[in-house]
């Protein structure tokens, strides 16, 4: 028989007996003719489509473009022989069923192949009825795999919609804007197996604009548009009725692809949220798309109603006056801010602006440019916040703002700003001195000046009335350069020992190291006094990493041994600071300052934590100086 004769597939006996569809399609391998046959015969006979080779290196080229359901072959061959082929099979399909053929002597060798993967052996010789046996055996075995497989499959995917359906109908058990963003983000991350979610969602406000709304996983809020204009979604995404689409995002090495997805309704884009950091390092793929799109119908549905409500609450909850929330708005978002900075891990802050008494300055011929000015205070807070902050009003003098994700430091900022704005608006101005009101403003922040509403309502008061009582406006600070301020506080204090000021400017340039993870900014005039125990304690600090930044300012040059990372600013040889520092941000305030003079018994020192009189040295210290750092820019 020749090759092509012994390849030739036999299905002659199986239709004679008529029976169209063979059991299943078998490969057999064996260096002898006449076993080739006889297996071939034993096949046919009971049912199957036979295929026979002489070669495991036949087989291999066979099996690379045919499919069979067992491959049965002999174990000792020339060249390759059958355990390389198990090898081989099992590393190409490690589904495929082998059956390895061996004498008693080679019984050991049949185990070696069981071990790769081989399903069964056969001794030789062997009849047609033990090779039917062992081959109806496997295939029902086969069958029954397939069987489970598919049931599995149906069962997951079952459950899969189930899952996906009670996500969706937990969106609807909320209409507040917040958590619903929250529980979308979280939902598409669990169906998607994204480690980072954003969205942006609807201003209601402004129809070209989305508000960055919730962020979670492997991303950072504060690195994220505040604000995304319509015309800076994806090209393929704004495309009317487009749902979702795979893009690279990001930049340089941090370059990756992302799911962006859009939230619609009638059309509109509702929220765009994008999807990104897939577990396992994977590419979102079209059964990830399928799945963030059946949920995002639900969660259109969802967001629909909570912006609706959020438009009528903005409607029906606004001062006719000003356009400013009523205050119980504002401290009913206040305690949602709270549950959702306790949820996420990031902070916010409060703002307070108290006007005084205006009905002690006004009579009702003045009543129009005094309202004509609330109106001005309401437009100039509004100016100057982002577009997820929030301004209330008690309806009369006093206006509160909520900071979304602003700490410390970024609340202080926005403070001097609406003092520095409010003193030039051109309605203060034009008022009468006579009635001319004095703003009081003070900020309060989450966690660190409290956790609770309460708390924080009574630091922000506290803060207000510091700018009336406190130290700055009782020593008339204010008034002063800061040369000038530091000396009046210093005649205010005690003689310390000269050592007590340098501990305990190494222990605040060793907080950095305690406390790396919060934000703020450290101002150092060491002079003389502080030099050596600046450098020292910059030095001890080595390669450690932490948010505040430091800034020393010096009428020398730059020392060589100072790392590049801590700011050095030069001042003119004449100014004439005493040696001091400041520190302010999330962490607790602190200044402290010394008399450049040693007396015999030490020096005079002065040190405080009052934040209100901490934020004035600071900022009238960059004021002076003309230069700030980034933390403040």
């Amino acid at each position: 028989m020749s090759k092509s004769a012994a390849v030739a597939t036999h299905v002659g006996a199986a239709e004679k007996k008529g029976n169209p569809l063979p059991k299943g399609r078998i490969l057999a391998v064996d260096d002898q003719r006449y076993f080739r046959e006889l297996i071939e015969a034993m096949l046919v006979e009971s049912g199957y489509e036979a295929l026979t080779v002489s070669t495991a290196e036949e087989a291999v080229r066979v099996l690379a473009h045919s499919s069979f359901d067992v491959v049965l072959t002999d174990l000792v061959m020339p060249a390759m022989d059958g355990i390389e082929l198990v090898r081989r099979i099992k590393e190409r399909d490690p589904d495929q069923d082998v059956v390895v053929v061996t004498g008693v002597v080679d019984v050991r060798t049949a185990v070696e192949a069981m071990k790769l993967g081989a399903t069964d052996y056969l001794l030789k010789p062997f009849d047609a009825a033990t090779l039917a046996t062992a081959l109806d055996a496997i295939l029902k075995a086969r069958r029954l795999r397939t069987e489970h497989a598919r049931l599995l499959a149906e069962n997951i995917e079952y459950l899969g919609e189930r899952t996906l359906f009670e996500r969706a109908i937990g969106l609807f058990s909320t209409t507040s804007l917040g958590p619903l963003t929250e529980r979308i983000v979280e939902a598409l991350c669990l169906e998607t197996q994204a480690q980072g979610c954003v969205i942006w969602v609807a201003d209601v406000a402004d129809s070209e604009a989305l508000n960055l709304a919730s962020a979670r996983g492997l991303v950072r809020a504060e690195s994220e548009s505040e604000t995304l204009r319509l015309d800076e979604i994806p090209e393929g995404l704004s495309a009317r009725g487009a749902r979702s689409l795979v893009m690279h995002w990001g930049a340089g090495l941090g370059a990756r692809r992302a799911l962006f997805l859009a939230l619609r309704r009638d059309s509109k884009i509702l929220a765009v949220a994008r999807l990104s950091d897939k577990l396992g390092g994977g590419e979102f793929d079209e059964v990830d798309r399928s799945c963030a799109e059946k949920l995002l119908r639900f969660g259109e549905m969802a967001l629909a109603n909570a912006l609706r409500i959020r438009s009528l609450e903005r409607r029906s909850l606004q001062d006719p006056v000003t356009g400013a929330y009523v205050l119980e708005y504002f401290e009913d978002l206040t305690l949602k801010e709270i549950e959702k900075a306790k949820r996420t891990g990031r902070g916010f802050s409060v703002l307070k602006l108290d006007l005084g008494h205006l009905d002690e300055h006004t009579d009702p011929a003045d009543e129009p440019p005094m309202q004509r000015w609330l109106c001005e205070v309401a437009e100039i807070l509004r100016d100057l916040m982002r577009s997820t902050d929030v301004v209330a009003s008690d309806g009369e003098s006093v206006f509160y703002v909520l900071l979304t994700e602003s700490d410390a430091l970024g609340a202080a900022v926005f403070r001097q700003r609406v003092r520095y704005t409010l003193a030039r608006s051109g309605s203060f101005e034009a008022l009468d001195p006579a009635i001319r009101p004095e703003p009081r403003v003070g900020v309060a922040s989450y966690p660190s000046d409290g956790t609770q509403q309460e708390s924080l309502m009574r630091t922000l008061d506290a803060r207000v009335e510091d700018e009336r009582s406190g130290a700055v406006a009782v020593l008339g600070l204010q008034r002063m350069e800061l040369a000038a301020a530091l000396r009046t506080l210093l005649a205010e204090s005690d003689t310390e020992l000269i050592e007590t000021s340098e501990q305990i400017v190494r222990f605040v340039l060793g907080e950095l190291a305690q406390r790396p993870r919060e934000r703020g900014l450290l101002y150092v005039v060491p002079g003389a006094a502080f030099a050596k125990a600046v450098i020292e304690g910059l030095a001890a600090l080595g390669d450690t990493e932490f948010e505040t930044e430091v800034c020393i300012v010096s009428a020398s040059d730059r020392p060589a041994q100072l790392g590049a990372r801590f700011h050095w600013i030069q001042v003119p040889a004449d100014r004439d600071y005493p040696p001091f520092l400041v520190r302010f941000g999330d962490a607790p305030a602190y200044a402290l300052v010394r008399d450049e003079k040693a007396l015999e018994d030490g020096a005079r020192l002065f040190h405080t934590s009052d934040r209100s009189l901490v934020e004035h040295l600071m900022f009238q210290l960059q004021s002076e100086l003309g230069a700030a750092p980034a933390g403040l820019s």
